[in-house]
Order: structure tokens, then sequence, then C-alpha cells
């Protein structure tokens, strides 16, 4: 796990270069505190930097920027190669003799693009990463990014056809001849997801490589560097749609046994490392059945890894602590404080150096802070819900469309105005009466999404933080990509998998835990087992209203059922408490007209409008005002507010 950078067609003096280099590094030295590379090729104006977080072999033979043995390629790369030691045989059936000069997984990938070429490569590889190879030969750099994003990848474009790349976006600010602009469409893009999507960024003229995808920049004959090709090598799209129309032909319990052996051999791939190495354990279906599984094929005892707060509904450390002790983990807790939490909020944007508002990055990054300590990987859950329609949501919205969208335009519009008439504190008050928590918001919610014309738009306004034009007049356009070839949940899934989870789960992760020097691994983003979960029917993932069905049913043969049957619990923070007590004067400071204009980027009057609201209890806007904290905050680490 490592941070990566570079100039393409940049001429500055050697000086120059080597300023930026040395910048670079210091800017990526948290992705890569071990060991710092760098390559530079003045003829062809091409410079490659490196830093290094080492797992696997763990020697200088590890370090990059690395060259093929044929020395026609030059690579930096961030990740891993889970099936390297595989691809190595396969290699020396088609070369013999082959010389390894190292045991790391990057050699592996340079000597497979050297025998069997780049695209053949990329469809063997299983793992997580971003790669940049320069071809001597064909005089172009790659830049790759892996099937779902889980590593991180950004692309600047400067005048003069010259181009930058590197781990972090903030390794730009580097360069003085960046403009730090604004994107507009990005900020539009935080404001209604709580993230920037790919391949957005909040910075015009630097995009994000896309997930799955190949993007070559090649010399051309007036000696400038072009942006040539943007291939697609992998799409989850294309293969939801094969999967639903050519589904699993066993039986279920043919299924359970299939899958449970297929994360056997996931697992086993994940958990090679030269490095301490650990789970991220919840108590919930996802991380229990990594730690049920890996627990079974380690030659070794495993460390999990919890974290609990005071407040009871958020504290998911007790389950965790149940299914550590059945299962015999050494297991370890942060018994969080508040203060603890609250201390990171202004830590927030030196962690993810664009705006990010998802509250859990908090807890997962404390998470990181203790796992750290004992380990150097971890394994975690994320996409197990994405894969195995886990959220309720999904079920929510699929029942519950058919119900708020029936009936005439003019009907649901007046219905929706009506609802509007009653004050929600009003609503919230009558609720309690009711047991109804937060009817108020709820209704007023219901008032929104029952004016939607199809399931993609009331999908979209379900997990929306803003509509559209309302906190900033630029409107989003990213949408969703729902499929006639798909049914509903199914088209949920996708739309989660093709955004919420390359931009706010995996973002989410690798910055909290490469803030920390601490390597990630997702077993569920293993390709085949995307395949796999693509081909189950709809009543194999989701039974009685409950998702995640077969998960359910292999986990059961090795954790007791009641210690994992329990409504799903989210990841997150009692922000609407914190708000109104420990965080109150902080909030009142940021939105203040002196930090938010009425004529800013954002509508300042309505910021402080829904904050008044929120003190007064009039109504919970906990996840509309974290975003625009979250942005405040991110203005205050670039010194646009005291």
């Amino acid at each position: 796990m490592c941070g990566i950078a570079g100039l393409i067609g940049w001429t500055g003096t050697e000086n120059q270069i080597s300023d930026i280099i040395k910048k670079f590094q210091s800017s990526l030295h948290h992705r890569g505190p071990d060991n710092k590379g760098y390559w530079v090729s003045k003829k062809e104006m091409i410079s490659l930097v490196h830093t290094r977080l080492s797992i696997l072999d763990l020697s200088k033979s590890g370090n990059q920027p690395m060259h093929s043995s044929c020395d026609r390629y030059t690579i930096s790369f961030n990740g891993e190669i889970y099936n390297h030691l595989e691809i190595r045989t396969i290699l020396n059936s088609y070369k013999k003799n082959i010389f390894w000069k190292s045991t790391s997984d990057t050699e592996t990938l340079l000597e497979s693009f050297s025998i069997l070429g780049i695209d053949e490569t990329l469809k063997i590889i299983r793992g997580m990463f971003a790669i940049a190879v320069y071809d001597k030969k064909n005089k172009e750099i790659n830049l790759i990014r892996d099937r779902y994003g889980e590593k991180p990848l950004y692309l600047l474009k400067l005048k003069n056809q010259i181009f930058a790349f590197s781990s972090d976006i903030i390794a730009f600010s580097d360069i003085k001849e960046f403009s730090l602009s604004l994107d507009l469409q990005g900020l539009a893009c935080f404001f209604q997801r709580g993230y920037i999507a790919a391949p957005l960024s909040i910075w015009k003229n630097v995009k994000k490589i896309m997930p799955g995808t190949k993007t070559t920049i090649s010399l051309g004959k007036d000696r400038k560097y072009y942006l040539s090709k943007e291939e697609k090598y992998w799409s989850i799209k294309d293969n939801a749609i094969y999967g639903q129309k050519n589904l699993y032909q066993g039986t279920y319990e043919e299924g359970k046994k299939d899958l449970e052996n297929l994360f056997f051999e996931i697992l086993k791939g994940q958990s090679l490392s030269d490095v301490p190495l650990g789970i991220f354990l919840s108590g919930g279906i996802d991380s229990s059945l990594i730690a049920a599984l890996l627990k079974k094929i380690s030659p070794s005892n495993i460390r999990t890894f919890s974290i609990g707060f005071e407040n009871e509904m958020y504290d998911e450390s007790k389950y965790a602590e149940a299914v550590a002790n059945h299962l015999k983990t050494e297991h370890i807790t942060l018994h969080a404080k508040s203060a603890d939490a609250l201390r990171l909020v202004e830590e927030m944007p030196k962690v993810y150096s664009e705006p990010f508002a998802d509250s859990s990055q908090i807890p997962t990054t404390l998470l990181s802070i203790l796992a750290k300590k004992y380990v150097t990987v971890a394994l975690c859950g994320d996409g197990g819900d994405e894969l195995f329609s886990g959220y309720t949501r999904y079920i929510f919205a699929n029942n519950s469309f058919k119900y708020f969208t029936m009936g005439p335009n003019l009907v649901r519009h007046t219905l929706s105005r009506i609802i509007k008439m009653f004050p929600p504190e009003v609503l919230n008050s009558f609720g309690k009466y009711l047991k109804v928590n937060r009817l108020g918001d709820k209704s007023y919610k219901a008032s929104e999404i029952i004016v939607s014309q199809n399931l993609e738009d009331y999908y979209d306004k379900l997990i929306s933080y803003w509509p559209n034009e309302t906190i900033v007049s630029t409107k989003n356009t990213i949408k969703y990509e729902f499929s006639k070839e798909l049914g509903n949940i199914e088209n949920m899934m996708l739309a989660d998998q093709l955004s919420y989870l390359p931009n706010d789960i995996l973002v989410k992760g690798d910055r909290a835990a490469m803030s920390q020097s601490l390597e990630t691994r997702s077993p569920f983003l293993d390709h085949h087992l995307s395949d796999f979960a693509w081909s189950t029917p709809l009543e194999w993932r989701i039974k009685n209203n409950k998702g995640k069905q077969i998960l359910r049913d292999i986990l059961y043969k090795h954790v007791p059922k009641k210690l994992i049957d329990r409504p799903k619990q989210g990841f997150g923070l009692p922000v609407n408490e914190w708000i109104r007590g420990p965080l109150k004067d902080w909030a009142i400071n940021l939105v203040d007209k002196k930090n938010l204009p009425k004529d800013g980027f954002i509508n300042g009057e309505l910021a402080r409008k829904i904050l008044n609201e929120h003190l007064s209890h009039k109504r919970n806007w906990d996840y509309r005002l974290w975003p625009i904290l979250m942005w405040q905050q991110w203005n205050i680490e670039r010194g646009n507010i005291k």
C-alpha cells in the first residue's frame, strides 16, 4: 500500500522537477512512510514518484519505481495483487528461467506486462490498485484504477499539454502552475450526495480516473503529450446484466457451499502479508463472516478490532465482543468517549483532502488509529451490503414506490403541499403519541419523494442530503444508471456500486486508514465474488424483508444465530445531539454571516435558517447540516475562514 504521483510532459529544470518530487513525497508520506523513491526521464519528460508502505517483500528489492527486466516498462504502483503467486506460475509456463529479483507483487505485475501485455494482465489480476506504468516502446503512460475503485487516482491537466497524477489531490497544491479553481459541478454533487463522485473533483482541471478504467496519455510527434484513450477494461453494469440473465444453475444448498468455498479462496489470497494483519469487526454479518472464515484457515490466532461509544444507540462493541468471544479471536475494543470523536472533527479536512460528509468518517478514523497500534493490514466488510441487498432502503423503496407515486401528478403535488402546511415540530409531537419517531421529518421527506416520476428519481430523492439547486444553485448532473434489463432492487444495488460504494464507502475507509499508514482490504470486492453475487436470484438475497440471506445462512454455520440476528445498525455518531451540545459554538461560528455570506457559493441564509431550526428542536436537520459544516471546515483548512 503506497502513494504514487508523477509528472507528464514537464520540461522544467532539474532543480524544479526535484523540488516538485520532494513535495509530492512529503504530501504522500502518510500513505507510504517506509521508503520513498522516484525515477525521471528528462528526454521523455516523465517523472514517477513513490512512497512505500511495505506489506510484501519488506526488503529494498520491493522499492519503487521499478523497471521490468526487459526495460520496456517502469511502474509506480499502489495496492495489492492478491493472486500474484498464481500469476508467477502462469508466467513461468510462458517463459522458462525467469530470474525473480524479489517476492513483491510489483515485480509480478511488470513481468506480466512484459510477457502477456497490459490488457491481458488486467483480465487476470485480482486485487486493489492504482497503477502508473510508463511504456518506453510506445512512449505512453497508462493510468489504471481497480475494478471497484478501492484505490484513488487523480489526474491534473495543466496548460501546454502538461499532466500530473497522484493518489491524493492535495499533492497538486505544490505545483505553482496549478490554479485552485473550484468545480461547481463537484460542489453541487457534494451537497446532494455528501461526496464528490468520479470523474468529478473539487477542482477544475482535476478528474478522478474512473474505476475499472485504463487512461492512456501518449507522446505526439510535436513532442507534447495527449490523452489518447480512455478504456473500460471491466464494467459493473455489464456484469450485473449478464449475471441476472445467467443465474446460478445449482440448488440453494449448492450455492451456499460454492460461495463459502469462494470466500475461503479469496481470504487465502487477501491474508497474504509479511506484516501483522487483523480484522475490523462490527459484530454485523459481513465482518463476522470474514472473521469466522479466516479463523478456519488461519494457522495463527487473528486479531479483531471494534469501537464502542457511550451512547448505546451508536455502540456496536458488545455485539463485536460476543462474536469475538465465540470465535476466540484476540479482540481489542476502543471504548471511545465523545471527547475523542469531537477532537477529530476539525481534523477531517486533513484526512479527506476533498470535502466529505459521511459522519462515520470519524469512528472509522478512530478505529484505524486503534488498529495501527497492533497491525499494518486490516480486513473489512465493505461491499457486502451493495452486493447482497443488505441496505433496508432497497426493500423500503421497492415496497413503497408504487404507493407513494400512486395517482395523477396533480394529486401528488397537491398532497405534497398539504403535508408542508403542517409545521414539522407539530407532526413530531403528534408522532410521539403514535410512537413514531420523527414523524414530522419523515413526513416532509415523503412530501419530496411522492412527486417522483420514476424509481430512479424516487431513489435519488430518497438518499439525497440536499435536493438539487437548493443550498447551491448549480445542478448535480451525476445520475444513476438504471437499466430496463434489471429489477428494481438490482437497479438500486447497481446504482450504489457505481456511485455510493466507490465515492463514499471506499473513500471513507481508504483515507481514514491511510491517514494512519494502515492498509485495509475488502474481500467482498473480489471481482469473482461480484460475479457470483450478481448471478444470485433475489430470493437468495432477500427473505422476509431481510437482506443478505445467503450470507446469513453461511454465517449461522459458524456463529450462533442469536449473536447475529438483530436490526441493522449503522456505523455513525449522534451528530444531531452534538450540534445542539458540544459542537454548538463551532457550528454557529461556521455558518455566521462573516464566514458564510448570503451571496457565497452556498446559500448562507438557508444554512442559518436550518441551524436555528435544529438548535430550537423544531427539526432534526443533522443530515443536511453536516455537509455544510464539513464544507466550512474544509474552507478553514484552506485558509478562507479564520
